[in-house]
């Protein structure tokens, strides 16, 4: 039986909690495929229709007289994206089609995530980190660095999860990564990578991740000859890792962000990482954000499934990574995989 997507956009918000003002953008979106008139049924909806669609809303916004036409476009490319993904959730259509790139456009509310360029570029800068005094530990510590950088970008997770600065913080030791394909908590399918176990320092909530395979091997770079199990994966050579990160972040001359309401520049912080992988998330696979992060869930599509593990998993193992965290993957460790070219180490 075929719907159209007028049908499935009314049945996506009375399945979902959402505003109201979210409930008119929603519908703003839906009137504006109804007034493009060349929608097919939701079943038969594919890239060329969408790419079409969004196209004709952006020359319109233009034309009509917009100052952010690219914005007006993305906010509908957003919104189709997660309407088909519900759908497809719910067995409206077999394959979700593929969306086309988002337009350019002017950020008007302020950048609060850091770009994969960024990501990229905060990645190479760790091997201009300094020695810090004292130091002995056997790697450097831009080695620990790097592989915290994948591991927020991937999980999302607290900065006192990956580095302990306070009594009260619960870092990931040694014995927290299963190196099993089972899962240690026996629910769920195999990880062909792993496992890693971590609390969330806020509400202590409890997860058993997959490793995916960037993941896997940077904290199989960190790995030293004799295990101590009790022993915390990450050293970040100093009591504020802030403020080691915001060196990181002048390295790499990645800007402070910008404060849109009273003009002022803020510096970046670890918890940015958390909206980083957030944004991430949402963009590769629409709500999977909310059980990556670990966020209390009561719409009706979480209650309807046993549990959102399936979601998490399938969003881990595919989530495209920065061009940088490859780079160790692929055996270029100290050199750029692009030119070879050495890196200056500290």
């Amino acid at each position: 039986m075929s719907h159209s997507f007028e049908s499935v956009a009314a049945k996506y918000l009375a399945a979902k909690k959402l505003s109201s003002g979210t409930c008119k953008e929603y519908r703003g979106t839906v009137t504006k495929w109804t007034a493009w008139g060349k929608g097919v049924d939701v079943d038969q909806i594919g890239r060329v229709h969408l790419r079409d669609f969004l196209d004709w809303v952006h020359e319109k916004a233009a034309a009509d007289g917009g100052s952010n036409a690219g914005r007006t476009a993305n906010k509908s490319r957003e919104n189709l994206r997660a309407i088909l993904s519900w759908a497809w959730e719910q067995d409206f259509l077999e394959k979700l089609p593929r969306l086309p790139k988002p337009k350019p456009q002017r950020d008007v509310a302020g950048r609060h995530y850091l770009t994969k360029a960024d990501l990229n570029a905060l990645y190479f800068a760790t091997y201009e980190l300094e020695r810090p005094r004292g130091w002995k530990q056997p790697l450097t510590v831009g080695h620990y660095w790097r592989a915290a950088l994948v591991v927020f970008f991937n999980y999302g997770v607290d900065t006192g999860t990956v580095f302990k600065s306070a009594s009260f913080h619960e870092p990931v030791l040694w014995r927290h990564i299963c190196w099993r394909l089972e899962p240690p908590n026996g629910q769920g399918k195999d990880s062909r990578y792993g496992w890693l176990y971590y609390r969330r320092v806020k509400t202590k909530k409890q997860f058993y991740r997959p490793m995916n395979r960037v993941v896997k091997v940077h904290l199989k770079s960190l790995r030293p000859n004799v295990v101590e199990p009790d022993q915390p994966v990450f050293h970040c050579g100093t009591s504020r890792p802030n403020a080691q990160f915001q060196r990181l972040c002048v390295l790499a001359g990645v800007k402070p962000k910008h404060d849109v309401e009273t003009g002022e520049e803020k510096k970046w912080v670890l918890k940015d990482l958390r909206k980083t992988c957030a944004t991430y998330y949402d963009e590769h696979m629409p709500e999977s954000s909310i059980e990556i992060l670990g966020h209390s869930v009561g719409g009706v599509t979480y209650r309807h499934y046993a549990h959102r593990d399936p979601l998490a998993f399938k969003a881990i193992m595919s989530l495209p990574q920065p061009t940088a965290f490859t780079a160790l993957m692929h055996g270029f460790d100290g050199e750029c995989p692009c030119c070879r070219r050495r890196f200056r180490q500290a």
